[in-house]
């Protein structure tokens, strides 16, 4: 049963909203406690609150404020505190701080009060949010105040506190190396309408400061699907320290360009593949310019996205009433990457992986254009579902195929997909080729260089018809699978 009892203790890091609430709170009678700096704050406002450490008859200090045994019992035993009002210390706000300085900014009270009432919500209630504030008011008001509902805010204040060990436990342990647990601290960024299908329901949860790396300039609500092709075009055209572009679609490249300047890099992207390019997401890894902007302009698109955009770039795009722009830094591309399988989660580190030196395994050599290209072709293979195979020129891809069972169809649908370029086209495998026949498919299409993990069984026979084509083929010693 609801404590009887009309106190309530607050103690909050972020004060917006605080005195309407303490106000509120007193013309319904409650008994104000509060921690020094938020009890100033009131007081200053008319608002009358006793001090914490006036009430406990200890003392507070920079790391002791809340912690005593009378506001423990009151709160967890005997509920003669009704409501509990606290937030924590913003941990999660804080950057380019050292070790020593985070520290101090890890909650310890904070973190007991809320638990603390929220295991009894029978008797007290526990708010942490602002935005909870006005609710609050209201089921006191209206005697909605009830096991129920205090059951509902205790949910909430699990998830915060849950939430917020997170994110510290996130910044002592960068990467999944030595990690018994896993966890993520992701908050709700933008709710959906719905995920993959209309009839799945989906959020796009995000951690706050990296939410503070990621910028909506415009357009439509972004949906699930834009959000995973978005990945794919920003990760795909960072790989390249030139002028990079790749346009996707279905989380697969159709086509992927570096140039001198933004504008060609796009260019070249678009006429890799231009009919699957209409309805894509297009990714660039410089700040965008209005030449650039203008000729994206003339295309429809879902997406861009980029590092930056110059005002009159932006201007341009924004006239796209329907185009989502996106904004996002580098180091919203995490060394981490995990998915939900089974109810758990399968964790594991980014691949970001490339060679220093690569192994001639033909007679022939590959030129200098074909080591370019291939050099190019390898970079994209790798953001390719697979089996994938990616055929190019040096700067631009001309046909790719991936998401096949077989690796030969791959190199077939790639071939297809490219036409009539042929001169001078090299060939990217994510993984080994397991026999003969992709190169024997490759020859068809053209292809006059191969790059490959290799490590098959039958490597021989692929460098014998390697060799029967007069092809150059090089082998990377790892591979780069995607799923």
């Amino acid at each position: 049963m609801f404590s009887q009892y009309k106190k309530a203790l607050i103690s909050v890091a972020d004060k917006s909203g605080v005195v309407s609430l303490g106000r509120d709170l007193k013309n319904l009678g409650f008994e104000i406690i509060a921690t020094s700096g938020t009890q100033k704050l009131l007081s200053d406002n008319g608002i009358e609150a006793i001090k914490i450490s006036d009430y406990t008859g200890g003392t507070e200090s920079e790391r002791v404020k809340t912690l005593s045994q009378r506001i423990a019992r009151e709160i967890l035993e005997t509920g003669e505190i009704s409501i509990v009002v606290c937030n924590l210390y913003p941990f999660f706000e804080q950057e380019g701080k050292t070790l020593n300085e985070m520290i101090e900014f890890i909650d310890i009270g904070g973190v007991t009060l809320i638990r603390a009432g929220a295991k009894n919500y029978p008797k007290v209630g526990v708010v942490f949010s602002p935005n909870q504030y006005d609710d609050l008011i209201k089921a006191l008001k209206e005697g909605r105040f009830d096991e129920e509902y205090r059951l509902n805010l205790a949910r909430q204040a699990f998830d915060y506190i849950a939430w917020y060990d997170t994110i510290i436990a996130e910044y002592f342990n960068n990467g999944i190396s030595g990690r018994n647990f896993f966890s993520t601290g992701a908050e709700i960024f933008i709710p959906m309408r719905y995920g993959e299908n209309p009839h799945q329901r989906a959020n796009f949860y995000l951690n706050r400061l990296l939410q503070k790396k990621f910028l909506i300039h415009g357009g439509k609500e972004l949906s699930y699907n834009n959000i995973l092709d978005a990945e794919i075009a920003i990760g795909c055209a960072m790989e390249f320290e030139e002028c990079a572009c790749a346009i996707i679609k279905h989380q697969t490249p159709c086509g992927v360009a570096i140039g001198d300047s933004l504008s060609e890099a796009y260019e070249r992207a678009y006429i890799a593949d231009s009919v699957s390019a209409f309805g894509g997401i297009v990714g660039l890894n410089r700040r965008v310019d209005k030449e650039t902007a203008t000729r994206i302009a003339q295309i429809f698109y879902e997406v861009i996205i980029a590092p930056d955009y110059e005002p009159e770039a932006l201007e341009i795009l924004q006239t796209k009433k329907n185009l989502r722009i996106i904004q996002v830094s580098r180091e919203i591309l995490q060394p981490v990457m995990f998915r939900s399988v089974f109810g758990g989660i399968l964790v594991q580190e980014s691949d970001q992986k490339d060679f220093t030196e690569w192994q001639v395994v033909t007679k022939r050599a590959p030129s200098p254009y074909e080591a370019e290209a291939m050099k190019f072709a390898w970079k994209v293979v790798k953001w390719v579902r697979s089996n994938a195979i990616v055929l190019a020129i040096k700067g631009r891809t001309v046909g790719i195929g991936g998401g096949q069972t077989s690796r030969v169809g791959a190199v077939e649908i790639a071939v297809k997909n490219a036409g009539p370029q042929t001169a001078g086209v090299v060939l990217a495998s994510d993984a080994f080729f397991p026999f003969r026949d992709g190169i024997d498919a490759a020859a068809k299409g053209g292809v006059s260089a191969v790059i490959q993990p290799g490590g098959s069984k039958r490597d021989q026979e692929v460098i014998d018809a390697c060799n029967e084509y007069d092809m150059a083929m090089v082998f990377t010693g790892f591979r780069h699978f995607r799923h």
